[in-house]
């Protein structure tokens, strides 16, 4: 008797969530983009502050890092 056919979905073999380095990278540019609309720089600082809590200690260093990296090589600025 014929097995009954079942698609074939690979396993997916890395971590479920995205690297740390990923996610902050995404926030230094969500905080950037705040940053050339705005001008606010409260808002940002407690952006800055809140990613702190979130994602561990020297994550706003990171941040700020990430923030200058994407000013300077992709934003001609």
């Amino acid at each position: 008797m014929k097995r009954p056919w079942k698609p074939h979905y690979h396993k997916h073999k890395g971590p479920v969530e995205p690297d740390r380095t990923t996610l902050l990278m995404a926030v230094a540019r969500e905080l950037l983009t705040t940053w050339e609309l705005t001008k606010d720089k409260a808002l940002v600082d407690r952006h800055l502050a809140a990613v702190d809590k979130v994602y561990g200690a020297g994550s706003e260093a990171s941040v700020r890092q990430y923030m200058h990296r994407i000013k300077r090589d992709e934003r001609c600025g």
